[in-house]
């Protein structure tokens, strides 16, 4: 019991901590309306971290991944009731950058990930418990490749 309330307290200590520096900064920035009104959704997220951290070290599953899933839940609602109030959480600039980002780390990701597989490839034949490793980045990869050319496909058709 004495842990659980350490690790509270830390928790709180981190959340009184990050929304203090993020107020400080949204007025040096200007944009003082938008940021505080995403402050309650990363407070959402941090109790998220701390709350699947605490499950996954106690080895519940079901507390980490219902965590997920009402934290998603919640940050969807909570978004969408900041749009349904007038605020632009993404303008055509935002979403550009993010196409482009989204592109490039799809890019290192395969590109390494490629590099693993043919490592693990050469080093399974000297020590063969690297074999699952091996089918599981080789794996990984095939299904990023499908997915991409699948979403592909899907967008040229769409738009």
């Amino acid at each position: 019991m004495n842990e659980l309330i350490v690790n509270f307290l830390i928790w709180t200590v981190i959340v009184v901590g990050f929304t203090s520096i993020w107020l400080y900064l949204s007025k040096k920035s200007g944009d003082d309306e938008k940021k505080k009104a995403l402050i309650p959704a990363v407070i959402v997220i941090i109790t998220m971290g701390y709350i699947m951290g605490w499950a996954i070290s106690e080895e519940n599953s079901t507390l980490a991944f219902s965590t997920l899933v009402i934290g998603a839940l919640m940050l969807h609602l909570y978004y969408s009731s900041l749009r349904k109030k007038g605020y632009v959480l993404e303008d055509e600039r935002i979403l550009r950058i993010g196409e482009i980002s989204a592109r490039r780390t799809l890019q290192v990701f395969m590109i390494g990930l490629a590099f693993v597989v043919i490592y693990l490839s050469i080093a399974q034949r000297k020590n063969p418990t690297l074999r699952d490793a091996f089918i599981l980045a080789e794996a990984l990869l095939v299904a990023v490749m499908l997915l991409h050319i699948a979403f592909r496909a899907y967008y040229s058709r769409v738009m």
